[in-house]
């Protein structure tokens, strides 16, 4: 078993990880830094910069909390949440959509693996 790891979500050092693979629009870099990760779950801090991608989670769900930065998620069904501090969001598995960035977005996250 690993040992507890702490960052705090605004001032933790990320590594630059390229640009998303679907971009529409724009030339948005994302960067993260994962804090735990097994066979079941990944946790972590994740940027990205303005811009538009697709996005899906075929095998997995994810849940987010956003710390900074401004923009809208697409969903399958057309509606879109906004996303900025505070925000909440949960993608169940299976989930595709669009990503419109127009501040740096930072959030804390946590990807689960679909289970059977």
């Amino acid at each position: 078993m690993s040992a507890p790891r702490s960052e705090g979500v605004v001032s933790a050092v990320l590594t630059p990880t390229g640009p998303p693979s679907r971009v529409i629009a724009g030339d948005p870099q994302t960067a993260e830094l994962v804090l735990h990760v097994d066979g079941r779950m990944e946790c972590g801090i994740w940027e990205v910069t303005p811009g538009e991608f697709h996005s899906a989670k075929p095998d997995s769900g994810e849940v987010m909390h956003f710390a900074t930065g401004a923009g809208s998620i697409e969903h399958p069904d057309g509606s879109r949440t906004a996303i900025g501090p505070g925000v909440a969001l949960a993608l169940p598995p299976g989930w595709t959509g669009v990503w419109r960035v127009t501040e740096t977005v930072r959030k804390s996250y946590t990807i689960y693996a679909v289970t059977d």
